[in-house]
């Protein structure tokens, strides 16, 4: 059953998403209490509540006369500082930096819900410890050496699939550094248990009743993929579950959404659970479904991995498995400090975050009858042509 949250509670979550995704950038103000209001159907008492909860969080902060500022994390305290004479200012004991890999569609992947949240929390232990935090994306093509000569960095965090040449730069410039969502043999690396993840997932499935399985998988030259790949398979050994449909994507919902649908009304038999590789995956997976005729979970199940914020308000909500994205950050941040006090610690450990089921609407066991898909009209026509 799925959790109900009050009204205020849902419209901070909704800003907040807002403001995690880039839709609310720093510095810039949120529409006005009224308009909010209006948005979201709820009186200027439900607003303001919400609004406290974004200043607590210190992601906000009330200007009066002015309106609601996004700030970020430490923000309110910039603002504060910046009344002040500027002699008595706190100053940032350095800059940490932390580098994704391009998207296969976007320049830019911080807008994206894993890595927004990853760099949310990583950004705020970094102000907490008196650092501020650079981000930028790292492409094959990219000068990072010029990079590190123009730019001192204190700390490096790379993200998923760093090239081996920039940590390799980092390193022979002794910079402290650390690795997440990937592992390299190098450097201290940080991860989620994506293959117990996995197979907690399959099996909860198998549980439930299914038999017949389609995978949604992401790029093959991610480890996150490989483990997670490896964590259905050893689920289906176990419990002797025939071979899965097998399609890949690029993280991307859209695409996600394309490729399932392709799938579903090519296969003689329909899958009764898909399996996306990550939550962007399984919401395109969900439109996929939806657009064809069939119902989440009734008709067939859909669960995806990470949970990130917006697994909660899909429709069915999202059954996922939770990664521990703020673990993530958390230990990624405490490792980085470590080395930059002692560059002798820890420099080769590979650490996996723990990660639980989250079970919400969108799985449930297998239908008695196999249903059936609308299929597009193109194909119609062309199997009366056929026939």
């Amino acid at each position: 059953m799925a959790n109900t949250k009050l009204l205020y509670e849902q419209v901070y979550d909704t800003i907040k998403t807002g403001i995690l995704s880039g839709t609310y950038q720093d510095g810039e103000l949120l529409p006005s209490e009224r308009e909010i209001g209006e948005q979201h159907r709820v009186d200027r008492t439900t607003v303001r509540k919400a609004l406290q909860l974004l200043v607590d969080d210190r992601l906000v902060v009330k200007l009066a006369g002015i309106g609601t500022k996004v700030v970020r994390d430490g923000g309110a305290s910039m603002l504060a500082e910046e009344a002040q004479p500027l002699q008595s200012r706190k100053k940032a004991h350095g800059t940490i930096g932390f580098f994704l890999p391009p998207s296969v569609h976007r320049t830019d992947r911080i807008s994206q819900p894993f890595y927004s949240t990853l760099f949310y929390h990583t950004e705020k232990e970094s102000r907490a410890k008196g650092y501020a935090c650079f981000y930028s994306t790292l492409d094959e093509n990219d000068d990072f050496e010029n990079m590190l000569e123009r730019q001192h960095f204190d700390g490096i965090i790379f993200v998923s699939n760093a090239a081996d040449k920039f940590i390799h730069m980092a390193l022979q410039a002794k910079i402290p550094c650390v690795l997440v969502n990937e592992h390299n043999p190098g450097i201290l690396s940080y991860l989620p248990d994506n293959v117990t993840g996995m197979i907690n997932m399959c099996d909860y499935l198998v549980g439930l009743g299914h038999r017949k399985f389609a995978l949604v998988t992401g790029i093959s030259t991610y480890l996150t993929s490989r483990e997670r790949m490896i964590g259905c398979t050893y689920s289906f050994l176990k419990n002797r579950i025939a071979a899965p449909y097998i399609v890949s994507c690029d993280w991307e919902p859209d695409t996600a959404y394309q490729i399932t649908k392709e799938l579903l009304t090519s296969v003689d038999e329909l899958p009764t659970a898909i399996v996306g590789f990550n939550d962007n995956i399984a919401i395109g997976c969900l439109r996929a479904a939806n657009e064809l005729g069939l119902r989440v979970p009734q008709d067939i199940s859909v669960v995806g991995f990470d949970d990130i914020e917006q697994s909660r308000y899909s429709i069915p909500s999202l059954t996922t498995v939770h990664s521990s994205i703020r673990e993530l950050a958390l230990g990624a941040i405490q490792g980085l400090f470590s080395q930059m006090h002692e560059p002798d610690n820890l420099k080769t450990l590979k650490i996996y975050v723990p990660c639980s089921l989250m079970l919400r609407e969108s799985a449930t066991v297998p239908p008695s009858v196999v249903p059936r898909i609308k299929k597009p009209l193109r194909v119609q026509a062309k199997e009366m042509q056929d026939a």
